[in-house]
């Protein structure tokens, strides 16, 4: 009989001293074979708590961005499947199950986690809509969920990426190549929520920041030859 593969969580961190033992703390619920967080330079607590809860904590010196801190946990997991979390998820990383079972099955080679309505309005969508048109200029796909950072891909995925964003761009690049290299990529309804920005100062200054990577992104892919 062969063996179940391996899996692998991957949680990158800045600066969640605050949530990320909750959501370790669900995460270990899930019995998952192993845990990694990459602490991405954070000045609060972040290390020392996830120590507790993860097999690994990956320390960064420097702030260096959600991308590059994945791109630090996957070199050091070992599963054969690996699955992406936010550090804010807390009670909520537990329902991320269902993202495993369509890759185990053999059904999907990457899944991502879609969402409910956000519970208060944030922005005006225009991060998620350049998102979306994106993907479906550069691949002909339509995705709902572009940009989550909840989702599970096979290590065959991840060994076709030649281009892997350093920042907020990471998922949307994570996407587009995976589709463009053929791979099955399915979108799973859940009932997660985590931390909502809203509109003022600090909410549209982030997603300035998300709509710039978003952009560059979409224009380093276009260029990338298919």
């Amino acid at each position: 009989m062969k063996s179940k593969p391996a899996v692998s969580v991957i949680i990158p961190a800045y600066n969640e001293e605050e949530r990320i033992g909750g959501t370790l703390r669900a995460v270990r619920r899930l019995g998952c074979d192993e845990v990694i967080v990459v602490d991405d330079g954070s000045r609060d607590q972040t290390a020392a708590i996830a120590g507790r809860y993860a097999d690994q904590v990956i320390r960064l010196a420097k702030h260096r961005g959600k991308g590059a801190a994945l791109a630090e946990g996957i070199r050091y997991a070992k599963g054969e499947i690996l699955l992406f979390l936010d550090a804010d998820l807390k009670e909520h990383a537990r329902l991320s199950a269902p993202l495993l079972e369509p890759i185990l099955k053999g059904e999907a080679d990457m899944t991502i986690a879609r969402f409910p309505a956000p519970l208060r309005k944030g922005g005006f969508g225009l991060v998620k809509g350049l998102a979306r048109s994106g993907v479906r200029l550069l691949t002909g796909k339509t995705l709902q969920a572009t940009l989550s950072g909840q989702r599970a891909v096979s290590r065959k995925v991840i060994s076709r990426l030649t281009y892997f964003p350093s920042g907020f761009g990471i998922e949307l690049g994570l996407t587009v190549q995976a589709l463009r290299a053929g791979f099955r990529v399915k979108e799973v309804p859940l009932p997660m929520r985590h931390r909502e920005t809203g509109r003022d100062l600090r909410g549209f200054w982030h997603r300035g920041k998300q709509f710039v990577a978003i952009l560059h992104t979409l224009l380093r892919l276009w260029r990338q030859p298919v």
